[in-house]
C-alpha cells in the first residue's frame, strides 16, 4: 500500500508519501482547491490511500474524495491522540505522521473519525438551517417582549406577535425612537417566520428521503420534525450496541456512586450492604436528543399508546418527574429497536421489557 498524509488547511495542502519500501518522501504543496485534488487523484495507483485530519477544510477534501470514488481508502483521522508528546510541529511533519500511522493501519489502527454519507450531510445541513433561523425568531420575540415588558404593558401569550393586532399594540408605545424600533422588529419577525416555514419544509422533504423516517413517524409520541432532527443527529442506530448507550447519549442515564465497598470482618474481606447513592442524571450528552425525547415523554403523559404506561407508573407512587424520565427512557429504547430492525412500531409491545 502506498500511504499518504495530508496536511490541509485553508489554502494550502502538504503532502507526505510512504511507499511499500518503507521510504518516506515529500509531495510538492498544492493550493487547496477541487481541481488540484481531483488532479492529484487521477496521478495515484490504484493502491495508494488518504489519511488527512479532522477539520473544516479536511470535510471539503472528504467531500471532493468521496465525489471521486475514493471514500474508502480516505481516512478521516482524530490527530489529538497522535504523537500527543512530540514537541516539534510542523506541516512537513504533521503530514509525515499521518503517512507513517496510515503505513501501520494493520497493526496500529487510526482514529478515525465516522464521515457520514451524502445524504444524511444533506438532511444535517437542512436540520441546522432549521435550528438556526428559529433561534433567531426566538431572539426577535424576546426582544418585543422585553419592549413591553419594559414599559409596564402587560400582555398574554402569543398575542403581542399576531400580525392582525400589531398596529393595536404598536399604539400603546409612547415614544417615538421605542415604536421605530418594534416596527424594525415586527419586520424581522414578519421575515423570519417566512424563513422558518421554508427551512422546516426543506427539511421535512430531505428527511423524507430516508427510508427509516417513515417507521419513526409511527411512533406517536414522535412528530414529523422530532423524527428529522433525530435522523440528523444520530445518522445511524447502528452507533449503540445497547439501549443503555443510547439512554447516555440522550442524556437519560441514572448515574450512581458507591464508596468502600469492601471491609474487613475479622480477616475476611466481605462486600457492604451500603445501598448505591444515585446522583442524577448525566451531564456529558447531546441536548438536541434529550429535548426531543423528554417533549415526547410529556406528549405521552396526555395521549397516545404511552399513556397506559405512564398511568401505571403514576400508580406505584413515583413522582411525576422520575416518571416522565422513564416513559422518555421507554421511548428512546423503543425508537432504537424500531430503527435497528427497520420493523413497524408496535403499540401491543409497550408494556414489554425492550431489548
Amino acid at each position: 500500500m502506498i500511504a499518504i498524509g495530508a496536511d490541509v488547511h485553508k489554502q494550502q495542502c502538504t503532502l507526505a508519501v510512504q511507499r511499500p519500501d518503507g521510504k518516506l518522501s515529500m509531495l510538492p504543496s498544492m493550493d487547496n482547491t477541487r481541481e488540484n485534488w481531483l488532479d492529484l487523484l487521477t496521478q495515484l495507483p490504484p493502491e495508494a490511500q488518504i489519511a488527512l485530519e479532522v477539520s473544516t477544510s479536511g470535510h471539503f477534501v472528504m467531500s471532493v474524495l468521496e465525489e471521486a470514488g475514493w471514500r474508502d481508502r480516505a481516512h478521516w483521522v482524530h490527530t489529538a491522540g497522535i504523537d500527543s508528546l512530540r514537541k516539534q510541529k510542523t506541516d512537513r511533519l504533521d503530514a509525515k505522521r499521518l503517512a507513517r500511522k496510515l503505513s501501520v493501519m494493520e497493526q496500529d489502527p487510526l482514529p478515525e473519525a465516522w464521515f457520514p454519507p451524502r445524504p444524511i450531510r444533506e438532511l444535517r445541513l437542512r436540520a441546522r438551517q432549521r435550528c438556526w433561523v428559529a433561534v433567531l425568531r426566538t431572539r426577535v420575540k424576546n426582544r418585543l417582549k422585553a419592549i413591553y415588558r419594559g414599559r409596564g404593558i402587560s400582555y398574554q401569550g402569543a398575542e403581542i406577535y399576531q400580525t392582525k393586532q400589531q398596529a393595536e399594540w404598536l399604539g400603546k408605545l409612547n415614544e417615538r425612537g421605542v415604536k421605530r424600533r418594534a416596527e424594525l422588529l415586527y419586520q424581522q419577525l414578519e421575515s423570519l417566520d417566512a424563513l422558518v416555514k421554508e427551512a422546516r419544509r426543506e427539511m421535512l422533504a430531505e428527511s423524507r428521503k430516508q427510508k427509516v423516517s417513515r417507521c419513526l413517524r409511527r411512533i406517536s409520541t414522535l412528530g414529523s420534525i422530532s423524527v428529522a432532527l433525530l435522523i440528523a443527529t444520530v445518522d445511524t442506530p447502528h452507533r449503540f450496541r445497547t439501549k443503555r448507550q443510547f439512554w447516555t447519549y440522550c442524556g437519560l442515564a441514572v448515574v450512581t456512586r458507591t464508596s468502600a465497598d469492601y471491609y474487613f470482618d475479622q480477616g475476611a474481606l466481605r462486600r457492604s450492604r451500603r445501598p448505591v447513592v444515585t446522583r442524577g442524571l448525566n451531564q456529558n450528552y447531546n441536548r438536541r436528543l434529550k429535548r426531543i425525547f423528554k417533549q415526547a415523554a410529556l406528549t405521552a403523559s396526555r395521549r397516545g399508546p404511552f399513556k397506559p404506561y405512564y398511568e401505571r407508573l403514576l400508580a406505584r407512587g413515583l413522582s411525576e418527574e422520575l416518571v416522565r424520565v422513564t416513559v422518555a427512557r421507554k421511548i428512546a429504547a423503543v425508537t432504537l429497536a424500531v430503527w435497528k430492525k427497520g420493523a413497524q412500531f408496535d403499540p401491543e409491545k409497550i408494556l414489554k421489557p425492550t431489548t
